[in-house]
C-alpha cells in the first residue's frame, strides 16, 4: 500500500485503486470509479503510434463512437470518457498502442538539509539558480499567504486544473462534442492555487523557498530560481498529471522551465509506454529535467515508484542529514534494529544508516530498479500554506516537539518526511547547476554529473541509494562556466 509520511509519525493510508493498467476492450467492473455501474462513462488515456495513424483520425474515431475527447498538444495520446461499449469500439482503431485506464495517483510525503547537501556553499559563490524555471506539479502552491514564495514575484506564475472527474463539460454531453486540450483546462494567473493539502506549498519552499519569513533561516536550495506552480489539489489523476505536462510543454519558453518536481507516483511494475511514462519521456526529450519521488513503500525490495525508474528521469530516494548538526533528529527515521546511533558504524554493523527506514528500494544487481541519487527527506522544515488539513493545523506540537521550529517560525512553516521531500532537494540543485552552465545542460547531462560527483555511502548499494548522497557543490563547480 502506497504510504505519505508526516511529521506526527502517523501513515495515512490513501486510496487504494487500481494500477492503471492497459485494457484492451471493457474493463473489469472493478476498474470503474466507486459508485458506478458497468454502463457509466469513465477517462481512459489512448496511446497511438505516430508511424500507424494521426491525431486527428484516433480524434475522430473516438467522437464517431459517441465517446468525449481530450487533446494534448505535445503527446501522442488523447483522453477519452468512454462507457464500456464505447470503449471496445475504440479499441478496434487502427494504430492504437495501449488503452489505459485512468487512475489515482499518490503524493509522497531546511535548514540542516541545504548545508547537508552543500548547497549553502553554492549560495556563498553567488549561485542561487537565478533566472531558472522550477515547474511543481503538484497539489498547489500558497503564493499569497508565505512570501517566501510570493507571487508573482517568485512563484511566477501559478495554474490550477479545473474540471471533475467525468466532466462532461470538458469532454462534451451532445454533438458536435468539442475537442479542448489538456494544456487549456487550467487557470492562470492565481496567487494561491493550494486548495486543501498543503503539500505542493512544503515542496516548493525545499526547491527554491527564498526564506524571507525567517528572516533566511529556512531557505530553499534555489532560492533565486523562479517557480511555476501547477495544481491539482488534495488528488492527483493521470489525466490531470498530463495537462500539466501539456502545460509546461507549452510554456517552456516563457518562463525558462528546465526541471520540473514530481513528489508523487504509484506502485506497479515499469511500462514504457504507460501514458505518464510516455509524456515525461518527450518532456525529457525537450531539455527539461524530470525528477520523481522514489517512493515510501521501503525498506522491502522491489517496493520503487515505477515513474522513478524510467532511464530519462532521475529517481530520489530518502536519507537523513548527514555532516550536520540536526536539532530535528531525523536519524529516528534511519536507525538500525536495536536503536543504536544510525550515523556511527559499528563493528558488527560497517555501514553508516542514512537511508530512512520508508524510501522505497529497488532490485539487487537489476540495472533498471534502482533509484539514481539519493536526498535529505527526513524531519524536512518547509514552507506552511494557510490552507490544508494535512501538514497544517493539528501538527503544531510535532513541528515544535519532532522539528524543532521556533514558535515565532511556526505560522509559516513545517515539518514533513517522505521521498516527497527528498525530491525537491535534487530539483533545486538541478536549478543551481544549469545557472551555473548557463541554461546549456541536457537531462543526462545532469544526471551524469549528479551521480559521478555523489558522496558514496559506504555499505549501501544501487539498488538501496543509487549512486550515493547528492552533493551540489561539487556538481555545480563540475559545470560551472
Amino acid at each position: 500500500m502506497n504510504r505519505w509520511l508526516i511529521t506526527a509519525g502517523a501513515v495515512l493510508t490513501l486510496v487504494a485503486c487500481d494500477q492503471g493498467q492497459k485494457v484492451a476492450g471493457p474493463p473489469p467492473s472493478t476498474n470503474l470509479p466507486a459508485g458506478s455501474t458497468t454502463d457509466a462513462a469513465a477517462i481512459y488515456i489512448v496511446n497511438f503510434d505516430e508511424t500507424r495513424t494521426t491525431l486527428d483520425a484516433v480524434t475522430s474515431g473516438i467522437l464517431n463512437s459517441g465517446a468525449g475527447v481530450v487533446q494534448y498538444d505535445n503527446f501522442s495520446m488523447v483522453a477519452a470518457l468512454a462507457t464500456p461499449a464505447q470503449l471496445l469500439t475504440i479499441s478496434a482503431l487502427p494504430g492504437l498502442e495501449g488503452i489505459y485506464a485512468d487512475k489515482q495517483l499518490d503524493w509522497y510525503m531546511l535548514h540542516e538539509s541545504v548545508p547537508a547537501i552543500h548547497a549553502d556553499a553554492v549560495h556563498v559563490a553567488g549561485i542561487t539558480g537565478k533566472g531558472i524555471g522550477i515547474a511543481i506539479l503538484d497539489s498547489g502552491i500558497d503564493g499569497l499567504y508565505n512570501a517566501d514564495l510570493a507571487y508573482p514575484q517568485h512563484t511566477v506564475q501559478n495554474v490550477k486544473v479545473l474540471y471533475n472527474q467525468n466532466d462532461l463539460f470538458t469532454f462534451g454531453k451532445d454533438a458536435p462534442k468539442p475537442i479542448r486540450k489538456g494544456a487549456t483546462l487550467v487557470v492562470e494567473n492565481l496567487p494561491n492555487s493550494e486548495t486543501s493539502v498543503g503539500h505542493g506549498t512544503h515542496v516548493a519552499g525545499i526547491a527554491a523557498g527564498m526564506g524571507t519569513s525567517s528572516s533566511g533561516y529556512y531557505t530553499g536550495v534555489a532560492p533565486g530560481a523562479n517557480l511555476i506552480g501547477i495544481g491539482t489539489g488534495d488528488v492527483l489523476f493521470i489525466f490531470w498529471a498530463l495537462a500539466g505536462f501539456d502545460y509546461i510543454l507549452d510554456h517552456q519558453q516563457q518562463y525558462n522551465i528546465k526541471v520540473v518536481n514530481n513528489s508523487w507516483g504509484t506502485s506497479g511494475a515499469f511500462d514504457p509506454h504507460d501514458p505518464i511514462n510516455e509524456a515525461t519521456k518527450q518532456v525529457a526529450k525537450r531539455g527539461i529535467t524530470v525528477v520523481f519521488a522514489a517512493g515510501n513503500d521501503g525498506p522491502g525490495q522491489n517496493t520503487l515508484n515505477p515513474y522513478s525508474v524510467a532511464p530519462w528521469v532521475i529517481g530520489v530516494a530518502a536519507g537523513c542529514k548527514i555532516g550536520v548538526v540536526d536539532p530535528t533528529n531525523s536519524e529516528a527515521h534511519c536507525m538500525l534494529d536495536d536503536g543504536s546511533n544510525p550515523l556511527a558504524p559499528t563493528n558488527n554493523e560497517p555501514r553508516a544508516h542514512v537511508l530512512a527506514d520508508f524510501s522505497s528500494r529497488g532490485i539487487p544487481r537489476d540495472p533498471l530498479y534502482h533509484p539514481d541519487i539519493t536526498a535529505p527527506g527526513v524531519h524536512i522544515v518547509s514552507t506552511r500554506a494557510s490552507t490544508g488539513i494535512v501538514l497544517n493545523g493539528a501538527d503544531a506540537n510535532h513541528d515544535a516537539r519532532i522539528c524543532a521550529i521556533d514558535p515565532t517560525n511556526q505560522a509559516f512553516y513545517t515539518c514533513a518526511s517522505g521521498t516527497s521531500m527528498a525530491t525537491p532537494h535534487i530539483t533545486g540543485v538541478v536549478a543551481l547547476m544549469q545557472e551555473a552552465a548557463g541554461g546549456t545542460l541536457k537531462p543526462d547531462q545532469i544526471l551524469n554529473v549528479l551521480t559521478s560527483t555523489a558522496r558514496p555511502l559506504p555499505g549501501y548499494a544501487q539498488w538501496e541509494v543509487g549512486a550515493g548522497f547528492v552533493d551540489a557543490y561539487a556538481a555545480v563547480m563540475a559545470v560551472k562556466k
